[in-house]
């Protein structure tokens, strides 16, 4: 049975890889369910429309994905062989792809929200409402860019657990400042769905920062 299942130090080894990894997966999709949730008690059209908006985003993360992705393999082949050099150059070539697909999507989200958005909506309420949303939340699109293509990069290289304490602090920071900026706390004024975009914003900022 170890011969196709493995042995306890391939376990052992597995299980300190994938843990963290797990952990981190989750901690992500909770930063998207996490928005969804406070953004939902602003009513239902201001949902749909960040929701709307946020298709953008999602197209951009499929892109950074694949590239991330791609990298992973030559990142850890070059770490099989302790190829530091190879490594930081595939990195290097990586981070200027990436950031161009970012520039891609950034541009037209600044330029041309509402077109955007009607490509996944003709509603003008959702329109108007998410193109607002569009306007701050694409400032976030470099970061992203920026924070999967470091923890991919770590991944790789057996560092998994530095991934997973950054995503953990980017969600609870980002569901502290949705708390301030769309319900307006602390002080601070009530600014609903542009909260949300600018909550987002931060906090995807804060990643490679950490």
């Amino acid at each position: 049975l170890s011969k196709y299942l493995g042995d306890k130090p391939f376990w052992r080894i597995t299980i300190r890889l994938c843990i963290p990894i797990a952990i981190q997966n989750v901690l992500t999709s909770s930063f998207v369910l996490i928005d969804t949730l406070m953004v939902s008690r602003l009513g239902d059209v201001t949902l749909s429309s960040v929701g709307m908006a946020g298709q953008w985003g999602w197209l951009l993360g499929l892109v950074i994905f694949g590239l991330c992705s791609g990298m992973c393999v030559f990142t850890a082949q070059y770490w099989g062989v302790q190829d530091i050099k190879g490594m930081h150059r595939v990195l290097g070539i990586t981070l200027c792809a990436s950031l161009l697909v970012a520039l891609a999507f950034f541009l037209p989200a600044l330029c041309l929200p509402r077109s955007i958005l009607r490509i996944f909506n003709q509603d003008p309420e959702v329109v108007l409402i998410g193109s607002s949303y569009l306007l701050i939340v694409c400032f976030s699109y470099p970061a992203v860019a920026l924070s999967n293509i470091m923890s991919f990069f770590l991944r790789a290289s057996d560092r998994v657990k530095i991934p997973m304490y950054v995503s953990a602090m980017t969600t609870v920071l980002n569901i502290i400042l949705n708390y301030i900026l769309i319900f307006g706390h602390f002080g601070c004024p009530a600014l609903g769905v542009k909260g949300a975009a600018l909550a987002t914003c931060i906090s995807a900022w804060a990643g490679p920062v950490f």
